[in-house]
């Protein structure tokens, strides 16, 4: 019996060791709004409004060669960066609620159509490296 107990004492010590703490870091963005959805190509910018939420408030970066906003087209296989400045004072830990007013430059048509539809995958990098969900914009109908 002794045995048993000292294994159970063992198994209880070995468990709360293993345990760490779990991350509670919440960073959410919600698209607001996104106009205009019909566009004629080279003729106008799209604007994204994005509201986001940090508890610790790590969003963006003083560095200016730190890229943490991710745009992608849906016809391209890779993503654009873009710089964020921080939305916290410097070494502070707060929660931050905000809105983001992104404009995107005027797209235009890949092939040889009359038109083409397209939509937008956001999603925010914070400073601790963690992305955000991501939020897809409307389609985008661009003319010739």
């Amino acid at each position: 019996m002794i045995i048993n107990k000292n294994f159970v004492i063992l198994l209880i010590v070995m468990s709360f060791l293993s345990c760490k703490k779990k991350d509670n870091v919440l960073f959410n963005i919600s698209l607001q709004e996104t106009y205009p959805t019909s566009i004629v190509e080279f003729q106008e910018n799209i604007f994204v409004s994005l509201s986001y939420s940090h508890n610790e408030g790590f969003v963006g970066f003083a560095d200016p060669d730190r890229l943490s906003l991710e745009i992608k087209d849906s016809r391209l296989d890779s993503a654009d960066y873009y710089h964020l400045i921080p939305v916290h004072p410097p070494n502070q830990s707060l929660s931050v609620t905000g809105e983001i007013l992104i404009e995107i430059d005027a797209p235009f048509i890949f092939g040889n159509g009359m038109s083409e539809t397209l939509s937008y995958s956001i999603r925010i990098q914070d400073s601790e490296m963690q992305w955000s969900n991501v939020v897809v914009t409307p389609s985008i109908i661009v003319n010739k």
